[in-house]
């Protein structure tokens, strides 16, 4: 999927995003505590209700595309449940009778009205319907109709990219030679679900012409670099299936000169995140968000250049969203996906570039952007 437009409330915490309009590439840039990571986890929570679960004083719009080029506008909100002045969380068991009720929903193809909900009453393409459940949002309640399904399709292809470097030694429970033989396509591992590293190995073993791909791609970030292999795992574990341990595919690493290979724990945590965020751009399905929250992390200077480039050249159907504080980064995007995001009170608010009338230059408008982000956070408030 890839949104339009976003507008989100939180009620309970106290705070609006302003509606912002997303193009194919966004890059969030704010001084930190402005809210760049709460419009991440917006889009988080959407997903989430989108597979039926309930949160806590939450009002939303979005308009989105899916891969038939179909536009959906999405707006509801939830009940709002106030703390308790003793705790410091809000408590929710199983049972869906004390979960916050959705008190109105409406879902829109390219403006057509195909749900509305008011309380109890839901009214799915003008007939009304029995009692549904109150706490499941529209979608995921009319997912199998053919009207509703492709939107409910959208939300699961929102990536959040979290595999890092603490991620990297986490293994898979079922054991690999299961999944080469469930997913022998790239069609299969490209739908697949699975984490970036068990389909990079699947890739390895089943589609090796784009396997090389990938690793040219690495090899020109690190020229040092000969060659990459994926093979399973030869050491010892304790763990209790260690069949699957066992089986679970290493990534190994020879550089130009050297005859030993760099086994995956030794490798680098720039290494790592460079290999698995090429391997995302070749292996995320057709139509995916993906987001990144603070994407220099783990990626060095060297690094940096050419995965900002990849992402600048090789959109292809991706929508991307990002979080940055670092320089380089920025000065590597052009001004045009900048998304500048300030905030005043409980109000964060997202503008581009242009609107702040930046110089020119990647530089002069980089100086110009710090200058105003620092005007702007002498004058918000804390959320």
């Amino acid at each position: 999927m890839k949104i339009k437009r976003l507008e989100y409330y939180d009620h309970a915490k106290g705070w609006h995003l302003e509606p912002v309009e997303f193009s194919n590439l966004n890059l969030l840039v704010g001084v930190s505590g402005v809210g760049k990571t709460k419009i991440l986890n917006a889009i988080f929570n959407l997903q989430e209700i989108a597979n039926g679960q309930s949160i806590n004083g939450i009002e939303w719009e979005i308009t989105f595309l899916t891969d038939e080029n179909q536009e959906y506008r999405w707006l509801g909100q939830f009940e709002t449940f106030l703390k308790s002045e003793t705790s410091l969380i809000y408590e929710f068991d199983d049972n869906s009778y004390d979960k916050p009720e959705i008190t109105t929903e409406s879902l829109f193809l390219n403006e057509d009205l195909l749900v509305k909900r008011e309380r109890n009453i839901i009214e799915f393409q003008g007939n009304i319907l029995p009692k549904l459940s109150a706490i499941e949002s529209v979608i995921v309640i009319f997912k199998s109709e053919d009207i509703v399904r492709s939107a409910w399709n959208g939300f699961q292809q929102i990536i959040f990219s979290v595999e890092n470097t603490a991620s990297k030694n986490q293994v898979y429970p079922v054991p690999f030679s299961m999944l080469l033989d469930k997913y022998p396509t790239m069609q299969g591992i490209v739908g697949s679900g699975l984490r970036e590293q068990i389909k990079l190995a699947l890739i390895h073993n089943n589609v090796p012409e784009i396997f090389k791909e990938i690793k040219n791609k690495f090899i020109q970030v690190f020229p040092t670099v000969g060659n990459i292999k994926i093979q399973p795992f030869n050491g010892k574990s304790s763990q209790k299936n260690s069949s699957a341990v066992n089986e679970f595919p290493v990534i190994y690493i020879k550089e130009k000169g050297v005859k030993t290979w760099i086994s995956q724990e030794e490798i680098s945590s720039g290494m790592y995140r460079t290999l698995i965020s090429i391997a995302e751009l070749y292996l995320s399905p057709k139509g995916s968000l993906i987001i990144i929250d603070e994407f220099e992390n783990s990626l060095g200077i060297n690094c940096i250049d050419a995965v900002t480039e990849d992402l600048i050249l090789d959109q292809g159907d991706l929508q991307f969203v990002l979080t940055s504080h670092h320089p380089y980064i920025i000065n590597n995007i052009p001004m045009d996906y900048w998304k500048i995001v300030t905030r005043k009170g409980g109000v964060v608010t997202v503008r581009n570039a242009k609107e702040l009338n930046l110089g020119k230059s990647k530089h002069q408008a980089y100086l110009q952007l710090i200058n105003k982000l620092e005007t702007y956070n002498e004058e918000a408030e804390v959320i």
